[in-house]
């Protein structure tokens, strides 16, 4: 951050000030014709600071994602007074930690530490420069996270005002990630000179504010289980055009879950009678970990008995506790060539495969 410009904002209050006293004087004591002279060139002055003032706000941007303000206002969250600041730097130096850190202060329902790097935080190439950072002290779970914005503070004891650094893009504290901070809050020699009003007496003063966005408290986790390649299970129905009602299969495994196939003969749910109806079900779901989910991709198919060809359908699933079923309800007319319900002698046993292509699980 560049300190003369911030110094120059600092200084825009002081030349309002003259500039209206000026105004005042003219107005009060200065014949008429001076009077609107010097009223012109006041006017014209202050609205030349105005628009410098306007133009920066009294902030300024030093990166994409960082704005520097000047305020008279105090950090609401936290404050933070470093006395012997030179032999606590010198101790950092020491232990090699080349950090130091506040106590626990709470924001937003959270613990949070300043850190402060006071000849910059070398993994983050900021040789030469204050480093700050704030720390989730109570990281959270996995999956959790904490959504944030915040603001630094540094005060300027001269001058009685805050160097305010405001991040402008809310950070994500979790668990892997629970520091986040800006690596070149002010060059060293800025901040070490007593003269700039920052470092005086061997004592500073910093501060933050946090404000808390959202409580992330699970991430969804999508990882696939290892790919089922060939795993087909057949299940071969004696005696089929003798079937009344519906009948399951034996139960199988396939990694590590057991399934069944449930087949109705002559059914559906909007035109019984006139459909073969086929489904996989997923074997004792409530042994699914609380909260997860299995997707399936599969394809059941019936062996074709007169054309030789196999009529098969494909789709895939989300199983849970809730929903251990799923299939097709008009898998097959009871009026195609392949429909079991045609031919004759072998057509007592019906063949029926189900392939387990792929599975994910869901957290």
């Amino acid at each position: 951050m560049s300190f003369r410009r911030y110094k120059l904002l600092t200084s825009l209050g002081t030349v309002f000030f003259v500039l209206l006293v000026l105004s005042t004087f003219a107005i009060l004591v200065l014949p008429l014709k001076p009077r609107v002279e010097l009223a012109i060139i006041s006017l014209i002055l202050y609205a030349l600071c105005f628009a410098l003032a306007t133009n920066s706000a009294y902030t300024f941007r030093v990166a994409n994602d960082v704005v520097v303000a000047v305020s008279e206002t105090e950090p609401s969250d936290f404050k933070f007074e470093i006395a012997n600041y030179k032999e606590l730097l010198k101790s950092a130096e020491r232990t090699r930690s080349h950090r130091i850190e506040s106590s626990e202060f709470n924001a937003g329902g959270h613990s949070w530490v300043m850190v402060m790097y006071p000849k910059g935080n070398k993994n983050d190439n900021s040789r030469d420069h204050i480093s700050l950072y704030l720390r989730l002290v109570n990281k959270p779970t996995e999956g959790g996270a904490v959504l944030a914005s915040f603001k630094f503070f540094i005060f300027d004891k001269k001058r009685e005002t805050y160097i305010t650094i405001i991040i402008t893009k809310d950070r994500r504290f979790d668990a892997t990630h629970p520091e986040w901070g800006i690596a070149r809050a002010l060059h060293v020699d800025d901040f070490t000179d007593e003269a700039n009003g920052l470092l005086i007496n061997n004592s500073c003063v910093i501060g933050a504010e946090v404000y808390v966005l959202q409580n992330i408290t699970k991430i969804a986790r999508l990882s696939l289980v290892e790919k089922t390649t060939g795993r087909t299970h057949t299940w071969k129905v004696n005696n089929y055009t003798r079937l009344r009602a519906d009948k399951y299969s034996p139960s199988f495994r396939i990694e590590g879950y057991s399934w069944k196939l449930h087949l109705y003969p002559k059914r559906n749910e909007t035109g019984k009678n006139r459909y073969l109806s086929l489904y996989l079900c997923l074997q004792e779901p409530a042994n699914l970990t609380r909260g997860w989910k299995l997707h399936v991709e599969y394809t059941l198919s019936i062996k074709g008995k007169i054309s030789g060809k196999d009529h098969k359908k494909t789709a895939g699933f989300w199983f849970d506790s809730n929903n251990a079923q799923h299939g097709f309800d008009e898998f097959l007319p009871l009026t195609e060539p392949n429909s079991p319900n045609r031919g004759s002698g072998h057509d007592e046993i019906l063949t029926i495969e189900a392939n387990l292509k792929k599975m994910f699980t869901a957290q």
